[in-house]
């Protein structure tokens, strides 16, 4: 043990003696000239170290230097500054004059790309012939030879100056390059991005086969994980982390490849490949598919409570009953009367010329193919959610758009028209016992309808949004609800209550239910510019009644004026003539105004009137049908009864 502790210390005296011997025989400083000379040989960059350079023994061999700069050919201003260098070196080749370094370590890097820092090219003279008998050989200043395997940037900044001239500054940037013998490059990095009030922070892990460079890169990502907050992101922000293998291709056309990628993103997750090529054209492939993707953690406007509007039905005059609520939980008996403030009038814009400019799209192809297990979008679930889509340079086609939600399925094929201003759309429409709630609230309808809609129509017209819907587009659609109700409302019992109250014949409803229901409700819509939808037929089964009806909605000005024939067959609470007279008549009821105070006119006196002469007129016709036909006033009453 003793003689094994006296070769160890004599082995470090040797290690120690010889770095001793190393920093007083070499001076760091003979190797700024062939750093300097090399580095513009090698790329015309012109490498600036401003103080003396020295040695640093513990805890690995290296040369500290200054402030330094790099900068391109005829460039204003330096590519790269850094506050200090340090160069990690090997001991022995040092020995056979090789600067073999290890690592390269900028601290404090700043890193420009603008048009300041970008090389500008000379203008060379005309080439003049050479004797080329004899190899030209090029002077060294010394024997010195360099290798760098490892670069490292910490603490650092990158500014980077867009198309558009808008800079963009990468903060923060700590960031690792290695390289071997067989040109395999491993690179690690972290940095955040702030713009706009936006901040993205990066870690990045990935590894390169240079082999081929410049004309193939290939590699995969082995980590990219990313945080997104700020203005116009969700208030939790957006995280996620990606890992793909990637490929560049710079021959013929350039070409960039992700295979085998993995993306998730809050509680979504995607995998699949995406791909570009950049010629004339720029082409784009993207071929995903996943178990879910929640908008509703990616789309900041989804975050806030939507709530459904509501809406007051009251009567015109005092031949009806006091107001009901229609668009509430209130009941279908009579209320005080509420004043309610009305919604201001929205009224029409005509498109600018710069709205819903797709023609940018033209020089883009791209195939796009989505395949999802699970769509979240508000309170929609849709499963088995595919699009199949194809941008040509005048179109884009939707080919494929399906879902499913709870038993239901839905078809929209699209045409979206990108080389006019403004884009146009055209939808066919194919919907299959499609739960009718859920749909209401995602396009901020009032929620107090539910059942199950079918319909089949097509829309068209110029936008994209919200906007342009309301006030552009056009079509038609026929629909069928099946089990459907109507909260808020009770349109037989309105009637029948009014009834009640004009005569005893009638007895005055008990079960009072605040609410319309029919097991089936056919409807056919035709939707003009402006948001004017015309109701031009509703037939509307159950078994106790039938209602039919027509009208219009505006849903600019968020108001209605529709007409209803009621058909009531039971429920009167009694059995007489007059019941059964009133049972085979269609009722009319009008129902109109701002949907924040929906009236409506029910005329009960001319009901009742309309229903005593119709009695009377029965009564006479049965007591003439006794009588002789011949006699003069019976002629006269037939005379009569035929003028009223």
């Amino acid at each position: 043990m003793k003689r094994f502790l006296t070769t160890l210390a004599i082995l470090l005296v040797v290690i120690l003696a010889g770095l001793t011997a190393l920093v007083l025989l070499i001076n760091p400083n003979d190797f700024r000239g062939y750093l300097v000379e090399r580095v513009e040989k090698q790329s015309g960059y012109k490498l600036t170290l401003q103080d003396d350079m020295r040695w640093h023994v513990w805890p690995k061999l290296s040369i500290i230097s200054g402030k330094m700069s790099l900068t391109a050919p005829g460039a204003e201003m330096p590519l790269i500054t850094a506050d200090n260098m340090r160069l990690d070196v090997e001991l022995l080749p040092l020995l056979s004059h090789q600067l073999e370094v290890k690592e390269v370590m900028l601290k404090g890097a700043v890193v420009r790309q603008t048009p300041e820092s970008k090389a500008i090219p000379k203008i060379s003279p005309p080439a003049t012939p050479r004797d080329i008998s004899h190899p030209v050989i090029e002077p060294r200043a010394n024997n010195w030879q360099l290798n760098i395997a490892k670069v490292k940037i910490s603490d650092s900044l990158i500014i980077w100056q867009m198309k558009d001239g808008e800079q963009l500054n990468l903060r923060d940037i700590n960031l690792s390059l290695k390289t071997d013998e067989k040109k395999q490059v491993s690179l690690e990095m972290s940095t955040k991005v702030n713009r706009d009030r936006r901040e993205i922070t990066l870690n990045i892990a990935a590894d390169a086969d240079m082999n081929r460079y410049p004309y193939q890169v290939t590699g995969n990502i082995t980590q990219l994980d990313y945080a997104l907050s700020g203005v116009g992101i969700p208030d939790n922000g957006i995280a996620g982390s990606l890992t793909s293998d990637f490929t560049i291709q710079n021959e013929s056309v350039r070409k960039i490849s992700l295979d085998n990628l993995n993306l998730t993103a809050n509680a979504s997750q995607l995998q699949g490949n995406i791909s570009a090529e950049f010629a004339a054209t720029t082409r784009y492939q993207v071929d995903l598919k996943g178990e879910q993707l929640n908008l509703n953690t990616l789309l900041p406007e989804l975050a806030a409570t939507k709530t459904a509007e509501t809406a007051l039905l009251t009567p015109k005059d005092n031949n009806t009953s006091p107001s009901f609520s229609l668009f509430n939980a209130a009941h279908a008996a009579p209320a005080p009367n509420a004043t309610i403030m009305a919604k201001p009038v929205i009224t029409s814009v005509t498109v600018e010329s710069k709205e819903y400019d797709l023609t940018h799209w033209s020089n883009i192809e791209f195939t796009l193919k989505l395949a999802l297990n699970k769509l979240l979008y508000k309170d929609l679930e849709i499963n088995n959610f595919k699009i199949d889509a194809l941008n040509n340079p005048n179109s884009l086609n939707i080919q494929t758009l399906t879902g499913q939600i709870q038993q239901g399925d839905f078809s929209l094929p699209t045409v979206i028209s990108t080389s006019i201003v403004p884009a146009h759309i055209s939808m066919d429409i194919t919907m299959n016992n499609i739960p009718l709630q859920p749909l209401l609230r995602v396009f901020n309808q009032p929620e107090n309808f539910s059942g199950f809609i079918s319909a089949k129509g097509n829309l068209e017209g110029t936008g994209y949004n919200r906007k342009a819907f309301y006030h552009y587009w056009q079509g038609t659609l026929n629909t069928s609800v099946t089990q459907f109700k109507m909260q808020g409302l009770n349109v037989p019992q309105v009637i029948q209550q009014s009834v009640a109250q004009a005569t005893d014949k009638v007895i005055y409803p008990e079960d009072v239910e605040s609410y319309t229901q029919a097991d089936n409700v056919i409807a056919q819509f035709k939707l003009a510019p402006k948001g004017k939808v015309t109701v031009n037929s509703l037939d509307a089964q159950a078994e106790a009644y039938q209602i039919k009806g027509q009208g219009k909605v505006d849903l600019q000005r968020h108001d209605l004026d529709v007409m209803l024939l009621v058909n009531i067959k039971k429920g009167w609470g009694k059995e007489n003539e007059f019941i059964r007279q009133l049972a085979k008549v269609e009722i009319p009821l009008r129902l109109y105004g701002d949907w924040n105070a929906i009236q409506y006119e029910l005329n009960i006196e001319k009901l009742l009137r309309d229903q005593l002469q119709q009695k009377a007129k029965q009564a006479i016709d049965n007591w003439l049908n006794k009588q002789d036909a011949e006699s003069p006033e019976v002629k006269a009453l037939n005379q009569l009864l035929k003028k009223i």
